[in-house]
């Protein structure tokens, strides 16, 4: 896959899905609904790869072969799709996988809501505090202070910066749909803190999503959890899913192969041990899943809080560097004149 080849994002494909499981539920061949739902999509992009892939199913493909010769759909969407055709429960399926995509929308909707109000504060605090602190320097090593200069000096230097910033945004919005910048930035992110943390927690959450929907579809349980693995945060973490995978595949259960995944915790142990008792096993993945979607929302709410606090001392730190600075200017030069 080249550099600038984007994929879906979890709102697009939430859009897809539920469009598409309305479509089929209500009766409508597949390849009328793909180009249905290509005709009101409000992405054109998508739209024409909707009408693609609508024109592969009429010259024989499976719909699972025709989203993938696409490459722009994840990975976990086109197994689903294809478990959905081979059972026969496509409509459950794709109905399935919008409530999960509409899942993580709202996680990263949540993400980014936290993080609204510390980065208006950074924002204002850097205009403030690069005023005020050019005041300062102007005071203190300056002779002569013009205010209307230093005014047309700011505004020319934060325009500057305004360029710069707007310039480095339009390259993030271009590549950010693109594979490897999410995977730039979550090597970065990832290491973190409280970054780290939450990442952990919002890695927990899809690996138990997609394993309870893998499951569901009829995917064998180790096929479902080798899958679900690659949404792990670490190397390490899917080395274990494999010797999971390995004891089971040599007649452990399942609780007891998850008794080798510490990072799961232990309600997670439990949970899975209890759905596999009463047969209810994608429940109890689906509450595990929640759970640490709860965990990850209060760790990020946590996170927004520290870094509100931070930001304040900041500012205060500023503030009173310029306090300091401007009566040590003032002081010292009364006592330049009294030849003290």
């Amino acid at each position: 896959m080249s550099f600038g080849k984007f994929i879906l994002n979890y709102k697009m494909m939430s859009i897809l899905c539920r469009q598409l499981a309305s479509a089929y539920e209500g009766g409508i061949p597949i390849i009328q609904a793909l180009q249905i739902v290509g005709d009101g999509f409000p992405s054109r992009r998508v739209k024409l790869i909707l009408y693609h892939c609508a024109d592969d199913l009429i010259h024989g493909k499976t719909l699972s072969d025709a989203l993938k010769q696409r490459e722009v759909f994840p990975d976990l969407f086109i197994q689903l799709v294809s478990a959905g055709e081979c059972s026969g429960r496509l409509d459950v399926i794709l109905r399935d996988l919008s409530v999960y995509y509409e899942d993580l929308w709202k996680m990263k909707r949540s993400t980014l809501a936290s993080l609204t109000y510390p980065i208006i504060q950074l924002i204002l605090g850097w205009f403030l505090g690069t005023f005020a602190l050019g005041i300062v320097k102007q005071i203190s090593f300056e002779r002569s202070f013009s205010l209307d200069a230093y005014f047309t000096s700011y505004i020319s230097f934060q325009i500057k910066v305004c360029i710069l910033f707007f310039l480095f945004f339009m390259v993030v919005m271009y590549f950010k749909n693109t594979k490897y910048f999410q995977n730039v930035i979550y090597s970065i992110f990832r290491y973190v803190w409280p970054f780290s943390f939450i990442i952990h927690k919002f890695s927990l959450t899809r690996f138990f999503k997609s394993f309870a929907l893998l499951y569901a579809s009829g995917i064998p349980i180790t096929d479902a959890l080798l899958q679900s693995s690659e949404l792990l945060p670490s190397s390490q973490y899917q080395q274990d899913v494999i010797m999971a995978v390995h004891l089971i595949r040599n007649g452990s259960t399942l609780e007891k192969a998850f008794k080798s995944l510490p990072w799961v915790g232990r309600l997670g142990q439990e949970m899975v041990a209890v759905g596999e008792q009463s047969g209810k096993l994608d429940e109890s993945l689906q509450k595990v899943a929640e759970y640490f979607l709860s965990d990850a929302q209060q760790a990020l709410r946590v996170a927004s809080k520290v870094f509100n606090i931070l930001i304040l001392l900041l500012v205060g730190a500023v503030i009173g560097f310029i306090v300091i600075s401007f009566y040590a200017r003032l002081y010292g030069n009364m006592l330049n004149q009294l030849g003290i």
